[in-house]
């Protein structure tokens, strides 16, 4: 990675087949896009989101980034990692009190890579994600560094994940996606960029009561994109909220683990493999059902951990 040659290039897609018996009762095809495999830190969506950020700080002659996210953040980890490489400053806002997070695996990777976390108040940090990425009391703090909201979902970033649905459309044959979904972004850009005709289904990761739809809508409006097709939000599979899990989800990943077909964590990928199963095994799907699942990342040590 240099600024230079960083995503000047999109990854070569990679497809594998998932069997599990209730896809054959079920009689469809399940189909898995490992965007775990782009990159060790930069995995899977976070490649695209991020790409308009890093090409305008290096267009822009930019000394640094900001941005923030939960001291677990897949989104931080991979910005922390691209501004190291691009050997530039990551500033951090991080939900809660510094002495409940400080010590995490995620947060002192962060810390290896140089970036400067800075702890915010759940009040705060509420009030901090409901104001425009354009807010002054938010840019202020920015100075010559680029602005990178939360899960990196914003207008911007809606163009290169379409770009994405639109390359995935041109190379594999199926009729229905699905995706996990945290901050909206990049179902809203699939749903820009995909064939007419596709089904989407977004499988909510976190308890939003709607408002991840809310939150794409923006996106599609405020990017100037207009959706291909619409989303239908999934939200019975996310546990109770974003990093919580529980005895079902954890025993599913650990037999997918066992089969050795796909390394998943119970905080954000597997929550959609389960969702697809959970869903073949109801019905849900109509039979001859080409699906396609977008593994978008995630697998960290810390992560893989939590299965016990």
């Amino acid at each position: 990675m240099n600024p230079e040659t960083i995503f000047q290039t999109n990854p070569p897609l990679i497809f594998q087949e998932w069997n599990r018996p209730e896809f054959s009762k079920a009689r469809i095809q399940v189909t898995v896009l490992r965007a775990d495999l782009i990159h060790p830190w930069v995995q899977g969506n976070k490649w695209y989101k991020l790409k308009p950020f890093l090409e305008k700080a290096a267009m822009d002659n930019r000394d640094g980034f900001i941005s923030m996210g939960g001291p677990y953040s897949n989104h931080l980890i991979a910005l922390a990692f691209a501004a190291s490489e691009l050997k530039q400053k990551a500033y951090f806002f991080i939900r809660g009190e510094e002495h409940e997070w400080k010590e995490n695996p995620a947060v002192l990777k962060m810390k290896e890579w140089g970036a400067v976390l800075l702890p915010v108040s759940r009040t705060a940090y509420r009030e901090m994600h409901q104001k425009s990425e354009n807010d002054n009391t938010v840019m202020a703090v920015t100075e010559n560094k680029v602005w990178v909201p939360l899960g990196g979902s914003s207008p911007v970033s809606i163009r290169s994940v379409a770009d994405w649905a639109r390359q995935i459309s041109d190379e594999a044959m199926f009729d229905t996606v699905i995706l996990p979904a945290a901050s909206a972004g990049t179902v809203s850009g699939f749903s820009a960029g995909l064939k007419k005709d596709t089904r989407l289904l977004a499988v909510e990761v976190l308890k939003s009561n709607g408002g991840l739809k809310v939150e794409s809508d923006w996106l599609l409006r405020a990017s100037g994109f207009r959706s291909s097709v619409p989303i239908e939000w999934i939200d019975m599979y996310h546990e109770g909220g974003y990093a919580r899990t529980s005895d079902r989800l954890k025993s599913f990943c650990r037999e997918v683990l066992d089969d050795r077909k796909f390394p998943i964590e119970p905080i954000y990928s597997g929550k959609a493999f389960f969702a697809v199963s959970d869903l073949a095994g109801k019905g849900y799907f109509k039979e001859e059902s080409r699906i396609l699942l977008i593994h978008t990342g995630g697998i960290f040590p810390w992560n893989s951990a939590l299965l016990g």
